[in-house]
């Protein structure tokens, strides 16, 4: 699909929201700027937060509780880590199933460390508009 601005995007992940439950593992990657973290906060946003999200590329790992979102979710940024070993310092993939787990830059974590319930591309085009590609997996939420 096209989207054509980031109004768009953050109606799309809010929209998404409502197909996703807990257990699910997003991936989505894209070049710098593509818009991963817009979609996020259209995710977050669609359950029910109302504040600002930013960028966990700091703190690796933003975390939402209810009743601030209708499903907990952990929003990581694998963009800074060094490797796998990093990866599991974090902890995402033990105890998801309580959780919507919605990871950026998910390719850094390889193919190898979890199995996504949606892996999401997002490529900017020449015009400013995004393409955006969904894959859906067959996934047991208890990987």
């Amino acid at each position: 699909m096209i989207l054509k601005t980031e109004e768009e995007m953050r109606a799309f992940g809010r929209k998404l929201s409502a197909q996703l439950r807990a257990g699910d593992w997003i991936s989505i990657d894209g070049s710098l700027g593509a818009g991963k973290t817009v979609l996020c906060a259209g995710i977050l946003q669609g359950l029910g937060f109302s504040g600002e999200v930013a960028s966990p590329s700091y703190a690796i790992v933003h975390q939402y509780e209810p009743p601030e979102v209708s499903i907990a979710v952990a929003h990581a940024d694998l963009y800074r880590l060094e490797g796998v070993a990093d990866l599991e310092e974090l902890g995402l993939a033990e105890e998801r199933s309580d959780r919507i787990t919605l990871v950026e830059w998910a390719g850094r974590a390889g193919a190898g460390y979890t199995v996504p319930t949606l892996s999401i591309e997002i490529q900017p085009q020449p015009d400013g508009s995004r393409a955006v590609y969904m894959k859906m997996e067959e996934n047991d939420a208890t990987d």
